[in-house]
């Protein structure tokens, strides 16, 4: 692990310098002077937005005019606009001549690109895909995005995407349209059985519609059509015979996001209910999934803080395929157990992580850079210690929470540009096991 700990140093010494130079540091005001107490917001001006709308930037901002200004409320509002995903860099700034004025300045992202895609399938690195797309991220200046695109390798899939987060006006609705193809691996081992595993075929035709009731709450309503196919259509792998089923799935859910920033919170709550009738009308597959999901971050003295998470997914009715089933050991993982495999009818999980700043987030300009939309950089690196818990079930059993599987430990988190976050963690079982975790994105 030599190689790992000269890397990790040099990231480090990278920041540190840049910070002492010429790099303003998240959570500081990047205003040069302190407002005056208790001043009042008489206007808001944006710059910086060649082509977003204002309204899609000012819609993020938790203070208005006529409201006192609040240096914390800012900093928060400005890693809501950030988190937007379409600006590499916010600043909210109040002129010494004027400071009821507030001015929000961004630095706009490379909207519209062909998308080399390759990575890691659920989280494991033995298994990648590659594949080409075409992307754009605020189509109209609106924050909509289209997408299509294709991915060969392992679990092979083509898609075609519209989303819409402000249809309707004044009336502050959203919507999002699918299409997908996929040939996925089969990941049911009850269906596997003894013999060789086998794919599954599946396209899926999905539409949804949605009410963003403020800036931190959202309700929906969901409808889709499925089609699975088995490649092997030996008996119990779907509930047809024919080795196909076809249903359709109605669902409702709301959402309550109050997290300072998406990629990588520290502060801030999220909070999602979900419940889907699968099987409406025709077909086999019949019966009801509810799932929630749960996360709180709290802020602690010198830029520490603390997460926790729970969720669950539950299933009631007559008939749940197996490709249905809820798992660990694939995009939901436990680290301690980071490659076991565990699949139930029903599943619930307990995380927490305690996230210490090493080098806080920090925005980095790099005028050598060709493109003017890739040369601001936002890094960051911090360590955390965690814990993670988690179980699954079938409908006729009893969760039994002495039998949940545990892990513990420590890691590094490296906040990379373009909200990408890399993690190195050293995990333990409750047996003392360890194992190292190479990851992307955060843990929850």
């Amino acid at each position: 692990m030599q190689t790992l700990r000269i890397l990790i140093i040099v990231f480090a010494d990278v920041l540190l310098a840049c910070a002492a130079t010429v790099f303003a540091q998240d959570g500081e005001p990047s205003a040069p002077l302190a407002p005056r107490p208790n001043q009042v917001i008489s206007a808001v001006g944006v710059l910086g937005n060649e082509l977003t709308k204002t309204e899609v930037i000012l819609r993020e901002l938790t203070l208005q005019v006529g409201d006192t200004i609040d240096v914390a409320e800012l900093e928060y509002s400005k890693n809501r606009i950030y988190s937007l995903g379409l600006f590499n860099r916010v600043d909210i700034t109040w002129p010494p001549i004027d400071s009821t004025v507030l001015i929000i300045e961004v630095d706009e992202r490379w909207y519209l690109y062909p998308v080399p895609m390759f990575g890691i399938v659920e989280r494991n690195w033995d298994n990648w895909y590659y594949g080409l797309g075409v992307k754009h991220d605020n189509f109209r200046g609106r924050n909509e995005k289209l997408f299509a695109g294709f991915v060969l390798g392992y679990n092979p899939w083509v898609s075609l995407s519209y989303v819409n987060p402000w249809i309707l006006e004044d009336e502050h609705m959203f919507m999002e349209s699918n299409f997908a193809w996929s040939r996925v691996v089969n990941k049911s081992r009850i269906s596997q059985g003894e013999g060789p595993n086998f794919d599954e075929i599946r396209y899926k035709l999905h539409q949804g519609f949605g009410k963003r009731i403020d800036q931190f709450r959202s309700a929906w309503i969901t409808a889709s059509y499925n089609y699975v196919e088995v490649t092997d259509k030996r008996a119990g792998r779907t509930l047809s015979d024919a080795g196909i089923d076809r249903y359709l799935t109605v669902g409702a859910g709301a959402r309550h996001d109050t997290r300072d920033l998406a990629e990588y919170p520290t502060s801030g709550i999220f909070g999602m209910a979900n419940i889907v009738k699968k099987g409406v009308w025709f077909g086999y597959v019949d019966f009801l999934q509810w799932s929630f999901d749960v996360r709180v971050y709290q802020l602690l003295p010198g830029g520490v803080s603390l997460g926790l998470r729970t969720f669950a997914v539950l299933s009631s009715g007559p008939s749940v395929p197996n490709y249905e089933h809820v798992f660990f050991g694939f995009s939901e993982r436990l680290r301690g157990h980071f490659h076991t495999e565990l699949e139930g009818e029903n599943a619930a999980g307990a995380f927490a992580e305690l996230r210490i700043p090493i080098v806080p987030r920090l925005y980095i300009h790099v005028p050598e850079v060709p493109v003017r939309q890739f040369r601001t950089w936002k890094l960051g690196l911090y360590a955390a210690l965690f814990a993670d818990a988690g179980m699954v079930w079938d409908r006729k059993e009893h969760p039994d929470i002495a039998s949940a599987s545990r892990g513990y430990g420590a890691g590094l988190h490296f906040l990379l540009p373009y909200s990408t976050v890399f993690r190195i963690d050293r995990a333990w079982d409750e047996a003392g096991r360890g194992q190292w975790i190479f990851d992307v994105g955060a843990s929850f």
